[in-house]
């Protein structure tokens, strides 16, 4: 649903309402969004029923349903406000919207959709025939473990990054004795809804069990898998899964994740099922709330020159630490997140230089540059996406786990080994 990414636009789409709550106008960004044609919509009731066509496995039906929930209050200065489309497929689009009133006679308002919050789940051919969840219409246990052979051999083929994020609700146990066992599996559906808007591809969503769930970031790095993560946790401390609830009553609903990557942290499936099952753990032992990426061993300071990889090899930088999964490198040049670059570096025990390529995730800019006073070095956040060939990967695994330390003498630019 690449639609709903984060950051896509600035808007989703528009429409005017009276106080009447017929519908004057609609754009064709809303028609984009819903599905519905304006000639369908425009002079009609918002309740009078428009015909959605709800498709499963086990066949299509059709009802009618109206075009949003709830009301669009008349008033004389904007607002924000939270309302529930339906949509010709017959999705059911969670979404934050803007309300200003319109200048002229009569009550009129200008609803302006500004973000999706969440999704109701739909279905297509491509995925219908595979095992889905009663409760979320996401993958189920089987099937994920079948997506995730899939994808690991593809990544594994194309010598590309994969992520793995696992996330579980935290305390769902207080909510189902608080609310009751039909609260939780509201939270349950409602937290699919804004997985869906939140990753790109609903096939690489499921949920494993309870308030257990899985997402697949196909040609993902640890950097994209945090972002998601840290966007997923974000979106649901703010959600108001309980708008009926009293005031004095606790309805904020929060998510622990774990992350992990192939080739960073893992070398095969199991691995990388494994190391993201710790990572949740420790997001857990942590206090909940909050997102951790696996670490298979902390950054090891280390200073050795940094190439461009090419015909010609030109010196970027120094390397200042090193990992499994990435480097920080100390330089002046002006490279922006999210370029990739081929890369190599020289490492103790092993003949010739390290090849790799990594993307950028991370710039400190130059103003930055007194180290003496504890300000941060200007520089590079590079994660590795792939490797020259295994005897790389090999290399810096047995450097960062030996016992020699590596640091460069300024002046003569010659690598020395202290072991």
């Amino acid at each position: 649903m690449k639609e709903f990414r984060r950051g896509r636009r600035s808007s989703f789409g528009s429409f005017i309402v009276d106080d009447r709550e017929t519908i004057l106008g609609f754009d064709q960004a809303m028609e984009e969004l819903t599905g519905w044609p304006a000639i369908d919509v425009v002079g009609r009731h918002k309740d009078l029923g428009l015909a959605a066509h709800q498709s499963h496995p086990a066949g299509t039906a059709i009802r009618t349903v109206p075009l949003y929930d709830g009301p669009v209050p008349m008033g004389s200065s904007p607002r924000n406000l939270e309302l529930t489309l339906s949509c010709r497929d017959g999705r059911r689009l969670h979404v934050e919207a803007l309300q200003q009133p319109l200048n002229g006679p009569g009550d009129r308002m200008l609803v302006t959709v500004l973000r999706v919050l969440a999704s109701s789940a739909t279905w297509t051919r491509a995925v219908a025939s595979e095992s889905r969840d009663d409760l979320t219409g996401l993958l189920d246990r089987d099937a994920f473990a079948s997506r995730l052979s899939a994808d690991f051999a593809n990544a594994a083929a194309a010598a590309r990054p994969l992520s793995l994020i696992l996330l579980d609700v935290d305390h769902l146990r207080k909510v189902n004795d608080r609310h009751g066992r039909g609260a939780g599996d509201d939270v349950l559906n409602t937290l699919s809804g804004i997985l869906r808007v939140t990753v790109e591809d609903e096939g690489r969503i499921a949920r494993l069990g309870d308030d257990d769930f899985a997402v697949l970031l196909e040609d993902g790095g640890r950097g994209e898998a945090r972002q998601v993560a840290a966007a997923l946790r974000s979106q649901v401390e703010r959600f108001r899964f309980f708008s009926d609830a009293e005031p004095s009553e606790e309805r904020q609903v929060t998510l622990s994740l774990g992350a992990a990557s192939f080739p960073a942290d893992a070398d095969n499936e199991s691995e990388l099922l494994e190391r993201a099952r710790d990572a949740l753990d420790e997001a857990r032992s942590m206090g909940r709330n909050r997102v951790w990426c696996y670490l298979r061993r902390p950054r090891v300071p280390v200073q050795v020159p940094v190439f461009f990889d090419g015909t010609d090899s030109l010196l970027l930088g120094y390397m200042r630490d090193l990992s499994p999964s990435g480097i920080f490198l100390q330089t002046t040049a002006g490279i922006d997140v999210g370029m990739r670059c081929a890369l190599s570096f020289p490492l103790p025990g092993h003949d010739g230089r390290v090849h790799v390529v990594g993307r950028v995730v991370r710039t400190v800019p130059p103003q930055f540059s007194d180290e003496s006073d504890g300000v941060r070095i200007p520089g590079l956040g590079v994660e590795f996406e792939r490797f020259g060939d295994a005897g790389d990967r090999r290399a810096i695994d047995s450097f960062l786990h030996g016992r020699e330390r590596t640091s460069l003498r300024p002046e003569t630019g010659i690598l020395s080994v202290d072991a």
